[in-house]
């Protein structure tokens, strides 16, 4: 069973989730969030791939982590 305070891509859980911000601000593209640790990770907007092309390029952003939940 996942913890209830994080939220990952590919997780059912995640599905239901609206909206990610830090520090009030809405992140586009999150795809992990800890709202314990105040941990979010996100692609970069635009999306922005490695320059050999094998992964996406990602930020860590860090601060007062709050997840708005559908329903």
């Amino acid at each position: 069973m996942a913890d209830k305070h994080i939220f990952e891509a590919g997780d059912p859980q995640n599905r239901r989730v609206e909206e990610v911000r830090v520090y009030g601000t809405a992140v586009r593209g999150a795809f992990y969030a800890d709202t314990r640790k105040g941990v979010v990770k996100a692609y970069r907007q635009p999306f922005k791939a490695h320059k050999h092309g094998k992964r996406a390029i990602h930020d860590t952003l860090r601060g007062n982590v709050e997840v708005k939940l559908r329903g």
